[in-house]
Formats: C-alpha cells, structure tokens, sequence
C-alpha cells in the first residue's frame, strides 16, 4: 500500500484547500428574493414587459424600486438609465406607453435592454431570467390611475347626462341641504351634456371643449330662513381645510344674473350665491364656511359645514368560472373602472394580471353591484380598482 504524498506539507496543504473552498462559495449564486422568470423574452420584448403599474403619476417611481431590487447572476450591483418610450404592437387604443432602460453590471459584456410598463400591473412580478432579487420586489396594487379616471368619468357624465338628470349634493351632512347645495365635476359636466343634448347640438366626447375639461365644481350658498323673519342673506363663501392650502377659487362670488348663467336651468332661492373652484370635489378634509351678517338664524356668523363620505363597498361580486381551454392560475385580472350612482361598473379596462383573461373578467364586473360612495347622503362617481378571480371548472 503506497502513501499519497502530500504536497507542501500538511499545514500548507490544509490552508491552499481552505483558499480553493472559500473562493468556490463565493462563487455560487447567491439566494434570489424574488422569484426568477424562466419565460422567454420577459421584461426584453415588448410584448413581455415588466407590469409594474401606477399610470403617470407613479410609474417612474415603481420603475426604481423594481430596478432597485435587481442584481446580476452573483449578486452583482446594476446600474441603468432611462432611454426613451415606445408603444408596443399589443396596444389598440393608445393608452399603453412603455419605458426603456439599459442595464448592465459589472462583467456583463454589453448592456441589456428592458421594457417596463407603468399602465399594467402583475402581482407575480420576477426577476428576468439571468439576474436576481437583493431585496424582495415589494409592489403593492397601485391606486386607479387618475388620468385614465378624469378621462373616463367625463365621457360618462357626457353619456348618462344626455339622458339623466342628477340631483345636487347637500352640503348639510343630514342631506337636508338647508345651507346649499354642491355641484361636483360629474354633475356640471352632466348638466351641460343634458343641456346641450335638449337644444339638438349634443357634446361629442372626442371633442369636449377646453372650458367642460377644466375639473372645477361649485358651492351654492343659500339664504338661511329663521322662521317668520326675513331670510338672511349670505354674505361669503370659503374652503377651510385641516391639512394644506385650500383649493383655488375661480373668479368672483355670482349672484343674480351671473349665477344664472352659471347654473341655467337651475331652480335656485332668490338670494343665493356661488363659488366655483378648481377641484372635483371637496376633500374629506374640507369644510365649507359660509359667513351670513348678524349671526344668521342663532349667535355665530358663520356656517362651518363638514363633508362627510362613505366609501363605495360591494354588494354582489361572484365570481366567474375559468373559460374552456383557459389554463387554471391563481393570479387575479386586475381591472379599473368607475361605480356610478346606481353601483355598477363602467367605463371598465383591463390594467394588469393575466391578458387572456382580461375579455372575461370584464365581462364578469358588469354583472357586479355595489353601494355607491356617498358624499353628505348624495351618491357620487367614483374610481375603482377591481380584482377578479376565476374558479376553475
């Protein structure tokens, strides 16, 4: 039996052994915080581009947090730029842009380019295959985009105003509206559409004008009437809010004639005046202080009134069965629309999860209901964001 000889000794062989172990560890990939994609073409073609959502407003900083998370094959820090957009071939109604971002780390011979797409969002955001996750990705459902939302609320106020007439909104939270009455931007936009519509020269939604696009609502102050006595006129309207300026007043108070051609058609108390501003609604945290002389109908001279909402809740959400030949997945559709007064869905458009479901599960939501969000009693429109999930068969 022949001894293998042990070049340069024990102590320097154990040590050189120690060296090549280590090195061969720091070689290995390291664990990936996220799940990687084996899918070919993810996040380099267009048709495969990172959904990492959030619309206009939040894409670019969705776009660095997913970027962030990256690293190369061993853990490798990644560097990348912004390059320019481009539209990609799935697009059929414009509304898809998508962002291109060379990335690279060190080693990697050239620069690879990646597509990300701010108006589609997947809950099973990976890593492209070839690199992974440092942190976990960490998206969270972004809000409704708020773009396609103003859009989408003006051509529905243009359609069910043509053929609806909708009451103003109390400002009195008991719905009374003994202090006023509000006009959100739904209900103005409604309210000229029906006019419009009434003189035979209705409002094309492909070409509103600029005046019906500015997002503006309006505060009717009334005269208070304290019994037998004469009503008491009000004097002034404003916004306090507990957080932050208040919202931007557009011109003078109207009274009389100019706030009959402010409101046409509209069934007002002689006395009353107007204020418009630029905002949709009021926020939850406004309030509306209307001032009237000598106190009014008690000891204060001013009316504070406090908006009180509640938000839309569904009603009846079952959901639909997994059309034939549709492999079964556990990934919602995520869709986006607006519930009207009535608690339906419309103006629904499909914004993340799997295309091929995306026809379905649009056709599910329209069968949804749900209790409208109420501002003050008064049912208002408003943006949702809708997850639909199939059963499989």
């Amino acid at each position: 039996m022949h001894a293998i000889p042990r070049v340069g000794g024990g102590r320097g062989y154990d040590g050189g052994m120690r060296v090549v172990l280590v090195t061969l560890a720091l070689m290995q990939a390291p664990a990936s915080s996220c799940g990687i994609s084996d899918e070919p073409g993810y996040a380099t073609t267009t048709d495969h581009a990172i959904q990492v959502g959030g619309g206009a407003v939040y894409v670019a900083a969705r776009e660095r947090r997913y970027l962030d998370a990256l690293r190369g094959p061993m853990g490798e820090p990644l560097t990348y730029k912004r390059t320019g957009t481009v539209r990609p071939e799935f697009d059929k109604d414009g509304r898809t842009i998508l962002d291109t971002y060379e990335v690279t780390y060190p080693g990697l011979d050239k620069p690879v380019v990646f597509y990300l797409d701010g108006y589609h969002f997947d809950d099973a955001l990976k890593a492209p295959k070839g690199f992974t996750c440092a942190v976990p990705i960490g998206l969270s459902v972004p809000p409704p985009d708020g773009i396609l939302a103003a859009e989408s609320l003006l051509h529905l106020a243009l359609e069910q105003g043509a053929v609806k007439e909708f009451a103003p909104i109390s400002l009195d939270v008991d719905g009374s509206g003994a202090h006023g009455v509000l006009i959100d931007y739904f209900r103005l936009i409604a309210r000229a559409s029906r006019t419009a519509t009434a003189a035979g020269t209705p409002i094309d939604p492909k070409k509103p004008s600029l005046e019906l696009m500015r997002t503006r609502m309006v505060v009717v102050a009334y005269p208070l009437r304290c019994g037998d006595k004469d009503p008491v006129l009000p004097a002034s309207i404003d916004i306090v809010t507990a957080q932050g300026p208040p919202p931007r007043r557009d011109g003078e108070i109207a009274t009389g004639e100019t706030l009959a051609r402010l409101l046409p058609g509209m069934d007002l108390p002689a006395g009353a005046m107007a204020a418009t501003y630029f905002i949709d609604r009021p926020r939850a945290s406004d309030a509306i202080k209307i001032a009237y002389p000598d106190g009014g109908c008690g000891t204060a001279n001013d009316a504070v009134l406090p908006m009180k909402y509640t938000n839309a809740k569904p009603a009846k959400t079952p959901q639909p069965s997994l059309p034939a030949g549709q492999p079964a997945t556990d990934r919602p559709v995520r869709l986006q629309a607006l519930i009207d007064f009535d608690g339906t869905a419309q103006r629904v458009y499909f914004i993340g999860g799997p295309a091929a479901l995306s026809g379905a599960a649009i056709e599910a939501v329209r069968g949804w209901t749900a209790e409208p969000a109420r501002l003050n009693g008064s049912p208002i429109v408003t943006p949702v964001t809708l997850q639909v999930k199939f059963e499989p068969r």
